[in-house]
C-alpha cells in the first residue's frame, strides 16, 4: 500500500492562482468553471472574486483515484 501526503497551500485560491498551481491556463479554468467542472465556493454578492474550493478539487480527485485504482 502506498501511503503519501498532500500539503494543500489554502482552501480557496483565486482562479489566476489556481492557475499557477495547477499549471492550466486560466481560460481553460473559466471554460470548465463555466462546464461545472471546477468547484467554485458560492459567492454572497455578484461582484466577489470566484473563488475555487482547493479541498472540494483533491477530494474529487481522490475519488476518481480509488475508484481507478480499485
Amino acid at each position: 500500500m502506498l501511503s503519501f501526503q498532500i500539503v494543500i497551500p489554502a482552501p480557496f485560491m483565486t482562479l489566476d492562482e489556481y492557475s499557477r498551481h495547477s499549471g492550466m491556463p486560466k481560460s481553460t479554468l473559466k471554460d470548465w468553471a463555466a462546464q461545472g467542472k471546477l468547484i467554485l465556493k458560492k459567492k454572497d454578492l455578484p461582484k466577489e472574486t470566484p473563488l475555487v474550493n482547493v479541498i472540494a478539487m483533491q477530494e474529487l480527485a481522490t475519488r476518481e483515484a480509488l475508484s481507478y485504482l480499485g
